[in-house]
């Protein structure tokens, strides 16, 4: 069964609650129609109505993707699916408990979707570079993080966690940086606040915080846009 199509074809959005049940967890269901989605979580957002590309993998996983950009405009991985109609609105309802995340997939029951539902496999998969080296690299290199910036300490041990490296600006305002090997997420953002916070506790108040990682999820960016943190794109493969 592994790589194999087994639907392609149109699907009412009212049959949609028996099509999931029939194959979630079975296969990766791919589905392309107008939605509204709703996330509900420690952060909150809203995208009206729009044709949308909606993936849901066998673990739970749900993407939902535009028409531009590489990330998805909204995400939720290993979470409970369910799909329930209520006033002629069917929604799509991932759902995530620890943290407690919700993301609602909202599509009016008149409509149609094109579904594809297909096997796939998974392969070996190997990285190279560690979170430690990506960590060196940037003690080693501080003007990653802004010009005129000296390494103030690595490895800071706070109630919260261990701050990855500490950074001053010419100014004179400390940086605290979060370091993520892969696609960070609200957890490692809202991490990053706990240390701002913290320093700012201490009554240092100019503390600015930094989020190292390839990519951010959208709800990480809000969060850290919300505070006024940075994203800092440093990929391994940028690792000597």
């Amino acid at each position: 069964m592994n790589g194999k199509t087994l639907f392609r074809g149109s699907v009412g959005v009212k049959d949609l609650r028996e099509f999931i049940v029939k194959w979630f967890k079975r296969a990766t269901i791919v589905l392309v129609g107008a939605c509204e989605i709703i996330y509900e979580g420690r952060a909150s957002s809203k995208a009206g109505k729009a044709t949308r590309l909606i993936i849901i993998k066998e673990d739970g996983t749900v993407l939902v993707h535009e028409s531009r950009g590489r990330e998805p405009i909204n995400w939720q991985p290993n979470s409970t699916i369910t799909v329930e109609l209520v006033n002629d609105v069917m929604t799509l309802k991932a759902v995530r408990l620890k943290p407690k995340e919700v993301l609602k997939i909202n599509m009016s029951l008149t409509d149609e979707v094109e579904a594809l539902v297909v096997s796939l496999g998974s392969g070996k998969f190997e990285i190279s570079g560690t979170e430690e080296e990506l960590v060196e690299y940037l003690a080693r290199n501080p003007t990653l993080i802004g010009e005129g910036v000296e390494l103030v300490s690595r490895e800071v041990i706070t109630p919260y966690g261990r701050i990855d490296l500490i950074f001053r600006d010419r100014l004179g305002s400390l940086i605290l940086v979060e370091v993520k090997r892969g696609v960070a997420d609200v957890d490692a953002a809202f991490q990053l606040k706990r240390y701002v916070d913290y320093y700012k506790s201490l009554g240092i108040d100019e503390v600015v915080g930094v989020l190292v990682a390839p990519e951010a999820t959208p709800n990480a960016r809000k969060i850290l846009s919300q505070y006024g943190f940075k994203l800092k794109n440093i990929n391994l493969s940028d690792v000597r």
